[in-house]
């Protein structure tokens, strides 16, 4: 199985439609559409919070929110969505849009597996915005949901034909993906690069070159937290000790056996793997504690 989520599939997915590239269609990239913000959060007038997963701008005016479901649509989440304004926008200054005119549109996006979740999870409590469903064949709108209010947007997601692949090299993880999905990342990126060297801000634009400085500040502040967290854990494990070391704020990949420390991070990564094959086969949630898969 991928080590990747399905969520980080979806937002990859979304990527590669708005970056030029022979292999991929790319037809937000062909009109106009720009990644603006990955992972924006933004504060409404009540207080709540609405934090959508990818934020594109077109010329000076019109913003694209998407939502990458994995699974069920929560009641609270689609709430804050529909109370979302153009005067949160403005008031937070998310975006780099000039125009007095601004306007939006927001959609989800789910994988063909997921829909039978997420389609009946918004229904009931009345959802405004469209459903995109990525097939293998393509990406399409599923019937059953709301339009987008521009036109142009009802055209380009109309249906998007694929022909190759979701491209996955562009972002390895999610902010809110489990534990085991950014730790084997982590050690995939890790025996890569021995005798390594790096701080978390040096990490993340090794981990998401060219991208990561869309990424909102609270984005970053939490993805700098999470691999804090389990750069801590690995140091604590004893196929690891001495060779994952923090000095002053900068880490050390230092080992002299390079073939055991491969070994280690190989045997990690497929027992990982194992455990969340049968955390899906079970229908478990995901956020499973890595502890428990330590001790």
């Amino acid at each position: 199985m991928s080590s990747s989520s399905n969520s980080t599939l979806l937002i990859n997915c979304l990527i590669g439609l708005s970056t030029k590239n022979p292999d991929f269609p790319y037809p937000l990239w062909d009109n106009g559409f720009q990644i603006e913000t990955i992972e924006p959060r933004i504060l409404l007038s009540d207080g709540s919070q609405a934090n959508p997963d990818i934020q594109f701008k077109k010329h000076s005016d019109l913003l694209l929110f998407f939502e990458c479901k994995d699974g069920y649509c929560e009641k609270q989440q689609l709430e804050r969505y529909k109370k979302l304004t153009i005067d949160d926008i403005k008031r937070q200054k998310i975006t780099s849009l000039t125009s007095a005119d601004i306007k939006f549109d927001l959609a989800y996006f789910a994988s063909k597996e997921k829909e039978e979740k997420i389609i009946p999870s918004v229904e009931k409590d009345g959802n405004p915005f469209p459903i995109l469903i990525l097939e293998k064949s393509g990406i399409k709108m599923n019937p059953k949901s709301s339009k987008f209010k521009n036109p142009l947007l009802n055209d380009i997601f109309k249906e998007i034909p694929l022909q190759s692949p979701v491209p996955r090299n562009y972002i390895p993880f999610m902010v809110d993906d489990n534990d085991k999905i950014i730790l084997c990342a982590l050690l995939q990126h890790f025996m890569t690069r021995i005798n390594y060297q790096f701080n978390l801000d040096t990490l993340l634009e090794d981990l998401f070159p060219h991208l990561i400085h869309h990424y909102s500040d609270k984005a970053i502040k939490d993805l700098k937290g999470r691999l804090g967290h389990l750069l801590r854990l690995l140091m604590e494990r004893d196929e690891f000790m001495g060779n994952i070391v923090l000095r002053d704020k900068i880490y050390y990949i230092k080992t002299t056996r390079t073939k055991s420390f491969m070994k280690s991070c190989q045997k990690l990564i497929i027992g990982m793997k194992d455990e969340m094959l049968k955390e899906e086969e079970k229908e478990t949630h995901p956020q499973t504690k890595l502890e428990t898969f330590f001790q």
